[in-house]
This record gives structure tokens, C-alpha cells and sequence, in this order.
């Protein structure tokens, strides 16, 4: 509400103690204007006043809609963000799943041609030792019968020279 200036305010006082009063004295028409124009104003002011808070009503309300618009809008893009990032993250963990079986599918490709590989080279091993040792046997045998022959030429040589 605005301020009424001190030397109106004493005026208005003034007219209204010589009209209480019941003093005879004339009171000046323009009194009774300023009192009419005072009163005009004020009217005027607190329409002015009234309109001006319903405004800012209506801004406060426009404003609390476009904020809780913005708001709405805000959450549904970090809603659509979080799930763009969610799908992006299975994608990524499918591919790093893949990825992981195929280099575990290598690495068993890997260890089961590195088995292969030590299998046939322990059958080599056996078939060379197998073959060290039928050479062994086959020089035993030999062996024995070259002493079984010898042993049998010394019998049939002491059985030909002994005396009979």
C-alpha cells in the first residue's frame, strides 16, 4: 500500500477535528475534494494491489506447472537415459559373455591339441621302448640260445672226447 504524505494526512486530521468539534467555520470544498480524491486513490491502489496479488497467484501457478512440466519432463528423460544405459550394459555383458566362450572355446581347442600332441608323443615313447625292449628280449633270446648251443657243443664236445 503506498504512503500518504505527512502534510495530507495533517490536513485530513485537521478537517475532521473542526467538523467534530462543531465549529462554524466554513470547511473548504476542496477539503471535501481531496477527501473524494484521497479515497479515489486509495480505491484505486488496493484494486491495483488485489490485481496484482492475483497475478502473482497466477504466475506462481504457471510457474509451479511449468516447473513440475519440467520436472515430469527431466525424470522421463533420465528414465529413457537409464534405460538406454541399462541396455547398453546387458549388450556389453553379452558381448564380453561371448567373447569369454569363444576364448574359452580356444583354450579348450588349445589344451585338447596340446593332450593330443603329448598322447602321441607317449605312444611314440612306448612304441620306441616297446621297440628297445623287443631288441633286448630278441638279444636275450639270442643270447640264451647262443649259450644253449654253446653250452650243448661243450656237451656234445665232452660227450665225443671223454673216454669211453
Amino acid at each position: 500500500m503506498a504512503a500518504v504524505p505527512e502534510d495530507i494526512i495533517k490536513e485530513i486530521e485537521k478537517g475532521r477535528k473542526e467538523v467534530s468539534a462543531g465549529e462554524e467555520k466554513t470547511v473548504d470544498f476542496g477539503f471535501y475534494l481531496l477527501l473524494d480524491r484521497i479515497g479515489s486513490i486509495k480505491s484505486d491502489l488496493q484494486k491495483q494491489i488485489s490485481d496484482l496479488q492475483q497475478q502473482m497467484m497466477e504466475v506462481k501457478e504457471d510457474l509451479r506447472q511449468e516447473i513440475k512440466q519440467e520436472v515430469n519432463g527431466l525424470h522421463q528423460e533420465m528414465k529413457q537415459e537409464v534405460n538406454g544405459l541399462r541396455q547398453e550394459m546387458r549388450q556389453e555383458n553379452n558381448s564380453l559373455r561371448q567373447e569369454m566362450k569363444q576364448e574359452i572355446n580356444g583354450v579348450r581347442q588349445e589344451i585338447k591339441q596340446e593332450i593330443d600332441t603329448l598322447r602321441q608323443e607317449l605312444k611314440d615313447d612306448i612304441r620306441h621302448i616297446d621297440g628297445k625292449l623287443n631288441n633286448v628280449i630278441w638279444a636275450a633270446i639270442r643270447t640264451f640260445f647262443a649259450v644253449l648251443v654253446g653250452a650243448a657243443g661243450i656237451v656234445v664236445a665232452i660227450y665225443y672226447t671223454a673216454p669211453k
